[in-house]
């Protein structure tokens, strides 16, 4: 039978365990949904691009909120010597790395960043795959996006070739020295060069990660752990637990 305590059963070790836990959970919660609200913001930024019409750039400087989604098209060159390998990226299911070639506009002013598509590496992660860059002025069409804020690092200091494991355009260019659009041009069509693969046309980025849902989620999973924590703390230290005695 249930009874309610005389005294409450404050231990000093229940206690400290459960405001760790309730503390935790409710810490985890609250970053989730703040996460949730991030990525509200991205998607509604991107479904407002879906369906806009294509936007012909420069070099002009832009904000990723303004065309993050938005179909662009671009006329200029390739800076292929400042191509980069961007590890652990996705086209559709295939895994391998994205090249990033910064493009630079013929009007001048702020160079683009473009994910030209997916290389799969050999065996041997130390030789990069050579993938040709188209010479001369090109134009190219594509969906800008904005890069996750920080993807998984395999370990440290592996950034400093053109292997990264981590990449914005901001830590571009500050390896670079160029000056940079704050968004990734994901280059539409075919590829057009031999081992290049590209995922279909999506308004959203190639690895968007969790959706806001799943973050709503996850962040009901941890308020229900601190409900639980505090509801059998509560219980515990008020309430007893009598067995019925038993005649013999």
């Amino acid at each position: 039978m249930i009874r309610l305590r005389r005294r409450p059963a404050f231990r000093a070790l229940p206690v400290a365990a459960a405001a760790a836990v309730i503390t935790l959970a409710t810490w985890a919660g609250v970053w989730q949904s703040g996460r949730a609200l991030e990525k509200d913001q991205i998607e509604a930024s991107a479904a407002a691009g879906r369906d806009a019409v294509e936007m012909t750039i420069g070099g002009a400087a832009l904000t990723a909120e303004a065309v993050n989604g938005r179909k662009l098209a671009v006329r200029g060159e390739f800076i292929a010597a400042a191509t980069v390998y961007w590890d652990n990226q996705f086209a559709g299911r295939i895994a391998g790395m994205a090249v990033i070639t910064p493009f630079r506009p013929a009007a001048g002013g702020r160079v683009i960043l473009v994910d030209r598509g997916i290389v799969v590496p050999g065996g041997d992660r130390s030789k990069l795959p050579l993938v040709a860059t188209p010479a001369g002025t090109v134009e190219i069409h594509g969906r800008a996006y904005i890069a996750p804020r920080r993807t998984l690092e395999l370990k440290e200091n592996t950034d400093a070739g053109n292997l990264w494991q981590n990449l914005t355009p901001e830590k571009f260019a500050a390896r670079s020295g160029l000056d940079v659009q704050p968004f990734i041009l994901r280059q539409g069509g075919d590829a057009g060069v031999q081992g290049l693969i590209r995922a279909p046309d999506s308004p959203t980025a190639p690895d968007a990660g969790m959706t806001a849902a799943k973050h709503r989620g996850y962040a009901f999973q941890w308020y229900s752990l601190a409900l639980l924590t505090a509801a059998l703390f509560l219980f515990f230290t008020f309430f007893r637990h009598d067995k019925p005695s038993r005649d013999t």
